[in-house]
């Protein structure tokens, strides 16, 4: 039997999450935009590779966190299981009846390779970092956030929407 649907009152509290999430999520990838700018100017040391990876983890897990509070509302849980990270991404691909596929398929592909290289980081020594594939992560969220910005943004504008229909419903 399918749960009811969300309230407006925790739609809302959803949207202000969001947007919290989303202004701390802005300010850090230009963090790492400026950190990648002095890295092609400066070159890499061990300071400026450990900055890059613990971003890189922080960007991934507000991301991740954002993907969480949306399913938590509109799903009904959260997935579980050893591999919930991965399965969580593939979940946000498809649409359900409650809400529209948020992310693509290549977003989501990305997301992957960032979440891949978040494990790594939490589970080597600063030492044991590979500077290029620092680099290489570093240059590839930069080169995602427009695409995944632009689709949470695309969610935002559908959950305003969801709002003032649940508003309005709640109303008659």
């Amino acid at each position: 039997m399918p749960s009811e649907p969300p309230s407006p009152s925790r739609l809302r509290d959803l949207a202000t999450d969001l947007a919290v999430e989303r202004q701390r999520l802005e300010a850090l990838v230009a963090s790492l935009d400026g950190l990648a700018r002095r890295w092609e100017g400066e070159g890499a040391d061990g300071e400026r590779v450990d900055a890059a990876a613990l971003r890189l983890q922080s960007l991934y897990t507000g991301i991740e966190r954002c993907l969480l509070q949306i399913v938590r509302v509109l799903n009904g849980g959260t997935p579980e299981g050893s591999a919930w990270h991965r399965r969580l991404l593939d979940r946000l691909t498809q649409a359900t009846d409650r809400r529209p596929a948020l992310l693509s398929a290549a977003t989501a592909r990305e997301l992957g390779h960032l979440l891949g290289f978040r494990h790594v980081v939490r589970h080597l020594y600063a030492d044991d970092l590979d500077p290029q594939q620092v680099r290489q992560r570093l240059a590839g969220a930069l080169e995602l956030w427009p695409a995944l910005s632009g689709e949470l943004e695309a969610f935002d504008r559908w959950l305003a929407e969801l709002i003032a229909l649940a508003e309005g419903a709640a109303q008659r």
